[in-house]
């Protein structure tokens, strides 16, 4: 056999081992491929750190959803979880920055004071808030009113980072139409 013919079975076993909770084999899987994984993300990121936390959760998703995976390679495998990771991490970090140079943006705008008392306005929030689903209601609260983290809010309800984020995401799209005539000034 050659060794391009035995890496297959190997990884197939493997598999088979990581979906009977073999923590011994997955142990070595993370000792065999972490520190290049990192080297890699690293490539992408320009960052160790943060480089170190993406592949640590990669594996931990691994470990996860360890149960429903079909892997032919994993070496294929998990460097594309670390490039889609990393892909995800600097999108998520272009729309934070271009919500901070708006949010700044408009918090250089002054508004006039007799366009609407602070009851009016506050009222209208009130409206709008009441027309949110009463999930995305829940979410926008925890975040603007209560001041949460997205991972807090995720914990606290038990959902996905990515499903509070859409759900914030949703509120403030329903704000900025409800409020656009507000929004000019």
């Amino acid at each position: 056999m050659r060794v391009n013919e035995i890496k297959p079975i190997a990884d197939k076993l493997i598999l088979e081992h990581l979906k009977s909770s073999n923590q011994g084999v997955f142990e070595m899987v993370f000792k065999y491929y972490y520190s290049g994984l990192v080297v890699y993300a690293d490539l992408i990121l320009k960052n160790i750190p943060l480089s170190e936390d993406i592949v640590q959760t990669v594996f931990m998703k691994l470990w996860e959803n360890r149960q429903s995976l079909e892997i032919r390679s994993f070496r294929s495998y998990l460097i594309q979880c670390v490039k889609n990771s990393c892909i995800d991490h600097l999108r998520n970090q272009q729309v934070k920055s271009k919500y901070k140079v708006h949010n700044e943006d408009f918090q250089q705008v002054e508004l006039p004071e007799d366009l609407w008392t602070k009851n009016e306005l506050e009222e209208l929030i009130h409206q709008v808030i009441d027309k949110l689903s009463p999930r995305c209601r829940e979410i926008f609260i925890l975040s603007r009113v209560d001041n949460l983290k997205i991972a807090e809010i995720a914990e606290k309800l038990q959902l996905s980072g990515r499903t509070v984020e859409t759900q914030i995401s949703k509120a403030l799209k329903i704000f900025r139409v409800e409020l656009a005539e507000y929004l000019i000034f």
